[in-house]
């Protein structure tokens, strides 16, 4: 398969239930025939820089800040010095002292020729643990050996005139406290219709598994576990395409269906999570390829310890289903539908204008229910204002429709549990009436869930042509109150991801993550008047929201339809 920068790992869930054991007393057989497997001690890499606080010495304009090299976009945002001046550099805060073990810098045209690499456990004295002389941009993976809480490259002979430029700066270590477990090589388990390759950078141990272009080939691993229970499987793997490419994940024998989206280029690694039980003794773990293109290029199985928690996936969107079908190349809900039924979630988010224009239930059934439909058995939607507008009845076409789905109490605002997670689904056009308010604030007393989300269409802050809508200021209050931890909107129909904040747009750890999602289908709308502590804006981007959603933590990513991945958010722990 054809093949050849880094994205940032992505966490993805699966909820199989298969499960193991104190991971020192794991050990691995690779095959039937008796090989010895590979097992290496060493923690398992974690992305530590994304979204993390950044700074530089200079700046060539506001739009190339620092923080554009820690967004995870590789090739759209990036951080610009000063042109024509050494030396330069730019730091990341990784908010704690962690070991570190690979920096990847991913150069624009302004490249660095001589720089060092440097940590700090203070970011007043600095340590080198990488220099060179003879930089030519590109790409940069470096492994390094070290620890600190800052982490800085120091510019000191620029590769051009110009000045120093990173469309990316991606830090990898272990997260403190948090090792990882026992790894297994591919290259050294049993294959089928695979092969053992070494062409594409990147891969740890001697090779990774290339599957063979067609269905049915694997790669099998048998994990000894001295006591039963439940474990964490993460398979580090590159796709260097746009459409997925699916396994079937085997434990004991028991199946479940995952698939590994594409990561940007076939030297490009990443991960995909699922929670397994483990049986006392020997246990079977396969891998097998179940598309016509086989499966992805597999580096290496970790096997770590769970906590036991739920860990699971939720897309989702507001502002989706333009008049229009799959036979016109500019219908873009069609595009969005697609994303959702790669993912695969364990269940869908509408934030509001499911159905344009007036939303009647004619347009349900001939535009939303030929896309998004296919997910409606596992949907749970808000209303937007073009749901108010049916002629037929404010909304009528909406409630026709989607029936107790919508209106599980006989009202368009409800909630629903999943995990350690309450979920809050409500009515924005209904926002100025007390019942709705009075319900919202004791239902967040009767929850007793750690994690809190809430949903509704008009955002409170927003950076697109709407803007803020002061209807939704209450609402933050009452959730802000509860320490509640994320809020999804639509309405304006571009992406955008704020830091934790109050309502009162202040920078706040206790505060909430918003997350606007407006990029379902309908006609973009342009980015106007940047908010404070907006830190991701795109527009003109069709694509899903992806939740990765855990016992005490949650992160996003915006995926776009052309499958990539646009912006991957920190991982966040419930207040």
């Amino acid at each position: 398969m054809p093949r050849a920068l880094l994205l940032p790992l992505v966490l993805l869930a699966g909820s199989l239930v298969v499960p193991a054991s104190a991971t020192a007393s794991v050990s691995a057989t690779a095959g039937s025939a008796g090989a010895s497997g590979s097992l290496t001690a060493s923690a398992a890499e974690t992305l530590l820089s994304q979204g993390k606080p950044s700074t530089a010495s200079s700046t060539e304009s506001a739009s190339l800040g620092p923080a554009g090299a820690f967004d995870g976009d590789l090739t759209g945002t990036r951080w610009a010095s000063a042109e024509g001046h050494d030396p330069e550099w730019i730091q990341v805060d990784l908010g704690a002292v962690t070991p570190i073990s690979r920096v990847r810098l991913t150069w624009e045209a302004a490249y660095a020729r001589a720089y060092q690499i440097q940590t700090s456990l203070d970011g007043v004295s600095w340590t080198a643990v990488h220099s060179t002389t003879s930089g030519d941009g590109g790409t940069d993976d470096l492994t390094v050996t070290g620890e600190g809480r800052f982490v800085r490259m120091y510019g000191t002979a620029r590769g051009t005139s110009y000045g120093y430029s990173l469309h990316e700066m991606q830090v990898y270590g272990d997260t403190p406290g948090n090792p990882g477990g026992p790894e297994y090589q591919a290259e050294n388990a049993t294959l089928s219709q695979a092969t053992v390759a070494s062409n594409h950078a990147g891969y740890t141990g001697s090779g990774f598994v290339d599957y063979v272009n067609t269905v049915g080939g694997y790669v099998e691993w048998t994990v000894q576990a001295a006591t039963a229970g439940p474990a964490t499987l993460t398979f580090r793997y590159a796709n260097g395409t746009t459409a997925v490419r699916p396994l079937a994940i085997a434990v004991n024998g028991t199946v479940a269906n995952r698939d590994f989206p594409g990561t940007g280029a076939w030297a490009t690694w990443s991960d995909l999570t699922l929670t397994a039980t483990l049986k006392a003794g020997a246990n079977t773990v396969r891998a097998t390829a179940t598309g016509a293109a086989g499966g992805p290029n597999l580096d290496k199985l970790t096997v770590g310890a769970s906590s036991g928690g739920e860990t699971f996936v939720v897309a989702a969107a507001g502002d989706i289903a333009e008049q229009c079908t799959a036979s016109s190349s500019s219908c873009a809900h069609p595009k969005t539908a697609n994303l959702v039924k790669s993912m695969n979630p364990d269940f869908v988010i509408t934030m509001g204008d499911n159905q344009y224009d007036d939303a009647r239930l004619q347009d349900f059934t001939a535009y939303y229910d030929k896309t998004w439909g296919a997910f409606k058995n596992k949907t749970r939607p808000s209303a937007g204002n073009h749901e108010s507008y049916d002629p037929a009845g404010f909304e009528a076409g909406y409630k026709s429709y989607f029936g107790p789905i919508a209106f599980p109490n006989g009202k368009s605002y409800y909630s629903y549990d999943r995990g350690n997670w309450h979920f809050v689904a409500l009515d924005s056009n209904l926002f100025d009436q007390s019942a709705q308010i009075n319900w919202l604030k004791a239902d967040l007393a009767a929850t007793d869930k750690r994690c809190v989300a809430a949903y509704w269409h008009h955002p409170l802050f927003s950076s697109g042509e709407h803007g803020n809508d002061p209807v939704s200021k209450p609402v933050w209050q009452i959730l802000y109150e509860r320490r509640a931890d994320l809020v999804l909107n639509g309405h304006d129909h571009h992406y955008e991801r704020f830091a934790p904040q109050n309502p009162n747009a202040q920078a706040d750890p206790n505060g909430i993550v918003e997350v606007l999602g407006g990029m379902g289908g309908a006609s973009p709308y342009n980015i106007e008047n940047v908010q404070p502590n907006s830190q991701k804006r795109l527009s003109g981007t069709f694509g899903v929201v992806k939740l990765t959603m855990g016992d005490s933590t949650f992160s996003s990513q915006l995926i776009g339809v052309d499958g990539q991945v646009k912006d991957t958010s920190p991982t966040y722990t419930c207040h």
